[in-house]
């Protein structure tokens, strides 16, 4: 019976497609849209430092790899008032996004790899003057595009502001990060070319992971623009890396 089951699942899925099924998920499992505990890992402390960022900052838009349920998604545009764009690789958690979203006029949801998706977002709106923030989360396997969406942002929009999700924060192992092996730790030694290239300032959380609550994953915030910088600078819930 079990395998009968699963056998019509997946013929339904060849039938009507991902995309399709995933926008049934949306629909058919409500409990999934306060994944991984809530907006930003479910991180009290993640969330003050992107509600003081929106005060130190005047930001244009957002942008966002990595959707999966689209609970920071959410979050992202109801705290700013903000467009959103976003983009997810998988194609039925993208149709569940979808779903998700689709009667919301201020976010824009994309499939498709993440680098292509700011190559083109970059270039559509006009970002050599704008101060956009983006929100990476898109990393996962063993295909890791951090590095070229840090390059295809700063390239082309020297005035963002960009947030790494999953990344180690110095001196303090309670933030937990990604290590995929091979040279793919989301650590400084993975930025040590960017920075040099694009002169790029790092930012970490300034308190401590025992206040933090959710799964307490770290972060990394980086600026190029001296101006932003020296906005960021002035922020509480952040700490300049002057260190290597």
């Amino acid at each position: 019976m079990h395998e009968d089951v699963m056998g019509l699942k997946s013929l339904t899925r060849k039938i009507v497609g991902d995309k399709v099924a995933g926008m049934t998920d949306y629909y058919r499992f409500p409990e999934l849209k306060g994944s991984w505990g809530g907006p930003f890992n479910g991180q009290i402390l993640r969330r003050n430092i992107f509600d003081e960022l929106l005060k130190t900052i005047h930001f244009s838009a957002i942008a966002e790899t990595g959707s999966y349920r689209g609970t920071t998604t959410e979050y992202l545009h109801k705290t700013s008032g903000l467009p959103v764009y976003t983009v997810e690789l998988n194609e039925r958690i993208y149709g569940y996004v979808k779903g998700r979203f689709l009667f919301c006029k201020g976010i824009f949801v994309s499939q498709g790899d993440s680098r292509l998706f700011l190559r083109r977002l970059v270039d559509n709106l006009d970002c050599a003057t704008q101060r956009i923030f983006f929100y990476l989360d898109a990393h996962w396997g063993e295909d890791l595009p951090l590095a070229d969406e840090i390059r295809i942002v700063f390239s082309k929009c020297p005035q963002g502001v960009v947030m790494v999700d999953d990344f180690e924060v110095p001196g303090d192992s309670g933030y937990g990060f990604d290590d995929y092996g091979g040279g793919k730790v989301l650590n400084l030694g993975y930025l040590k070319q960017i920075r040099e290239d694009l002169q790029v300032a790092a930012f970490f959380p300034a308190i401590p992971s025992e206040s933090e609550t959710g799964a307490k994953r770290g972060s990394v915030i980086l600026a190029r623009d001296p101006g932003v910088v020296n906005a960021l600078r002035t922020m509480r819930t952040l700490t300049l890396h002057s260190g290597e």
